[in-house]
């Protein structure tokens, strides 16, 4: 009997060893073999009650923002959590899981990033994820994954502008009914400190859902709609200004501002004016294709688009301004060479009444017929004047004398001691018609000059030509001639009274001419002067409206259309 209890005794500290030996984490029997089977059907113990799918991300990294794909790419670690009765074991602590082949045999979530382009798994060098099974069989599924998530910009207020862009997390079988999907109690969205965006600032991120109705189970006669589950996690950025500031907007002010240098050139300086205003222009329009080129072309019209168009506008306004003034300066030439043509023509007809009654006066003193002389030289001036043009006025009147005087050459000999009156020769010495004639040359070559603002209102110190275009009628000549009279002795009181004694013999018709130039010289400096005006006016009203044009512009974007973000 006593042997009996023995062995009873031993057989029970043999069960209670391998129990105990069956219990310890290092065989874990039991856990093994509840993951060794394959649970495809979501842990639901009630089917009336949905299952609770915990969700939080931590977002990584953020780059490579791409405004005309309107997409950009992040590194975010997703973080689920949820009950499985099934997983329950009797271990104090969680058990680790990392083998891939096992976590296929695990039901997971079947969650999906539902605006993610592109997503995958990182695998390198394993496969990044962790499983914890807690005792009573909660799990803790971690993993890291890249996304290029699609992000819908508004461009309105770029480059000032401030974008929402949001990773939506949703259930892709399983309606709400059956597996709700929501955050963490605490922080469910959080970023790495120092992510440094190039263009992009994080003011925040922040949480949401998106529940909504979809449907599902569609056929050819039917479908089915219910609720999913959906999860926002959103992200407030806010453009950074500095690049497009040093590449766009100071360029542009700077070409704007080149253009206005126009109003300092002369206005009488065409191509150079020309050349700027097109250089500017064509350069302004070179740089607006290419701020344009990285961006999504949309049917709304940006900030950057409003500033390249205003600064289009102020450099075709400047062109549009030497436009004036080239036609004000067109003008003015038109009137000045007219003036200069008729001044021309006056001058010619008193140079030619001068040196006929000059010579009538010599061949008077000589006793010679002046009728004769006149017809030369009538003859001579119209021929120098249609065709020989402009001459040197000492040669043509020199070519005139040379022919008038070898008309009266048969008489030179018996004059030869003959003295004038006054003669700037001195007396002794006898004088010559042609000594005579030649003194009244070197006088109208040297010292012939009105003085037009005691006379006549003729600009003064204006330079005598002849033009092409000068006509000659002989008959007002020979008419000019045969009318005018002269006086026995002429009064040469100096120059002055030389000057006087041709102007008094001016006729009516000569005054007449002389009021014509002035006006036309009038209305030449008239037009020159408005050009000059309007230039000097710009000079100071476009750098008034560009800066008004500032003001508003900055204002706008920067204060009044600047919204707070809502954290």
């Amino acid at each position: 009997m006593k042997k009996y209890w023995s062995t009873l005794h031993l057989f029970q500290v043999l069960c209670i060893f391998i129990f105990i030996r069956t219990s310890s984490p290092l065989t874990q029997p039991n856990i093994y073999n509840l993951l060794q089977q394959s649970n495809t059907r979501p842990p639901t113990a009630n089917a009336s009650v949905p299952l609770g799918v915990k969700l939080g991300m931590y977002l990584e990294s953020l780059g490579n923002f791409r405004s005309s794909e309107m997409s950009f790419d992040v590194d975010l670690y997703v973080y689920m959590s949820w009950q499985d009765p099934r997983l329950a074991h009797n271990f104090s602590d969680y058990v680790l899981i990392n083998n891939d082949e096992i976590r296929k045999q695990i039901w997971l979530p079947d969650l999906y990033f539902a605006n993610a382009r592109q997503a995958s798994f990182q695998e390198v060098t394993v496969p990044n994820f962790n499983l914890f099974v807690a005792p009573d069989g909660t799990v803790a599924y971690s993993c890291r994954c890249t996304l290029t998530v699609a992000c819908s910009l508004n461009l309105r207020y770029y480059p000032m502008d401030q974008q929402l862009c949001s990773i939506r997390v949703l259930s892709y079988a399983y309606i709400a009914k059956q597996v709700n999907v929501t955050w963490f109690d605490k922080n469910p969205v959080r970023f790495n400190e120092e992510i440094g965006l190039p263009e992009f600032q994080i003011e925040h991120v922040s949480n949401a859902y998106c529940n909504g109705s979809y449907q599902y189970a569609l056929t050819e006669n039917s479908y089915k709609s219910d609720d999913f589950s959906c999860l926002s996690g959103n992200l407030f950025l806010s453009r950074s200004i500095g690049y497009n500031l040093v590449q766009s907007y100071i360029p542009t002010g700077l070409i704007v501002m080149i253009s206005w240098v126009s109003f300092w050139i002369d206005r009488r300086a065409v191509p150079a004016r020309v050349t700027l205003s097109f250089t500017t222009l064509v350069s302004l329009t070179t740089l607006g294709n290419g701020l344009r080129f990285g961006l999504p072309q949309v049917s709304y019209a940006k900030a950057i688009d409003l500033w390249y168009g205003a600064c289009m506008f102020f450099v075709f306004c400047a062109l549009l301004e030497f436009a004036t003034i080239n036609s004000y300066m067109r003008k003015s030439e038109k009137f000045d060479s007219m003036a200069k043509k008729m001044q021309s023509v006056v001058l010619t007809g008193r140079t030619r009444d001068y040196l006929v009654r000059g010579i009538k006066e010599s061949m008077r003193i000589a006793g010679g017929a002046a009728g004769n002389v006149v017809d030369a030289l009538n003859d001579d001036w119209c021929t120098y004047s249609t065709e020989n043009g402009r001459k040197s006025f000492s040669a043509m009147v020199g070519d005139i004398f040379e022919r008038a005087g070898n008309a009266i050459s048969p008489r030179r000999n018996r004059y030869r001691g003959l003295k004038t009156e006054k003669s700037p020769r001195g007396y002794g010495k006898p004088d010559t018609v042609q000594d005579i004639l030649s003194e009244r040359i070197k006088f109208i070559d040297n010292e012939f000059d009105f003085d037009t603002k005691e006379d006549d209102e003729i600009p003064g110190n204006m330079a005598m030509s002849i033009y092409d275009n000068v006509s000659c009628r002989k008959d007002e000549a020979d008419s000019s001639s045969e009318e005018t009279k002269f006086s026995t002795k002429p009064k040469r009181n100096g120059t002055n009274g030389t000057r006087k004694y041709i102007d008094k013999s001016l006729n009516q018709s000569g005054q007449n001419d002389s009021l014509i130039v002035a006006t036309y010289f009038q209305i030449s400096a008239n037009h020159s002067r408005h050009a000059l005006k309007i230039d000097k006016s710009c000079r100071y009203l476009f750098p008034a409206a560009f800066l008004l044009w500032n003001v508003f512009y900055w204002w706008y974007y920067l204060v009044y259309t600047k919204t707070p973000i809502d954290k």
